[in-house]
């Protein structure tokens, strides 16, 4: 039986992490059709170093009704699409486990600052989308590690108001509320220290096998190594 719920978008998207996060959250089957016109089969290279065809999708007219950036992610829930990331995050709260968003319209407004927060200081295009595509995307010989660095640094500036406020409260271990349970609001920010992370982690291997130059200074983050640790023993 087709599932009544299915994402357009690819799993190496950060914005359809995001989605597939808080679907995994919810207890909610679902359904993925790749759509990227940047990356394909057979390797999470872009395509412009593959030469590779692109999953494609976003570029029909039949998607662009659906969402008019032709950008993934898109929800389909029966006949209903909605797109980008947080809209659709805001979505599933509302519609399949209002616990996400702390159980009601308050609840939604204490989370909705820092999912906000997410997109107004830019993580994604200002340091996610050059690292990520420098470190994971583009082969060892061909990266910018100039540009790699200065995504980094960007996002060592960023993590600082987000580890400030796990710093001020010795109860709080999560962004909204009170900070008792977990959130929506957790989703984006946790998406962004895992990029962040595994491209470290990259970045450091490919220095000990001797095809990258030393990794830059990491910050320290004490607020945010707890919090990280605590997404990663959730289940979703």
């Amino acid at each position: 039986m087709q599932s009544a719920v299915r994402v357009f978008g690819r799993p190496s998207s950060s914005n359809t992490q995001k989605v597939l996060w808080g679907l995994a959250e919810a207890g909610v089957k679902f359904e993925v059709t790749l759509a990227s016109a940047r990356l394909g089969e057979g390797s999470q290279l872009l395509v412009s170093h593959t030469g590779a065809k692109p999953y494609g999708v976003v570029d029909t007219d039949e998607y662009k009704a659906k969402c008019p950036t032709r950008q993934v992610p898109l929800l389909q829930h029966n006949d209903r699409t909605v797109w980008e990331s947080h809209s659709i995050l805001r979505y599933i709260a509302q519609e399949m486990k209002p616990e996400l968003h702390l159980d009601d319209t308050w609840g939604m407004a204490q989370c909705s600052p820092w999912m906000d927060l997410a997109l107004a200081t830019g993580f994604n295009m200002m340091c996610n989308h050059h690292l990520v595509d420098q470190m994971a995307r583009t082969p060892p010989e061909a990266r910018d590690y100039k540009l790699a660095e200065e995504a980094h640094a960007v996002y060592s500036q960023k993590f600082e108001l987000f580890e400030e406020h796990l710093a001020s409260s010795s109860s709080a271990r999560w962004l909204a509320g009170d900070g008792a349970r977990f959130s929506v609001a957790d989703i984006p920010i946790g998406t962004e220290l895992s990029r962040w992370s595994c491209a470290m982690e990259r970045w450091g291997k490919d220095h000990e096998a001797g095809v990258a130059p030393a990794l830059p200074r990491l910050p320290v983050l004490p607020g945010l190594r707890a919090y990280f640790q605590a997404l990663q023993a959730r289940e979703a």
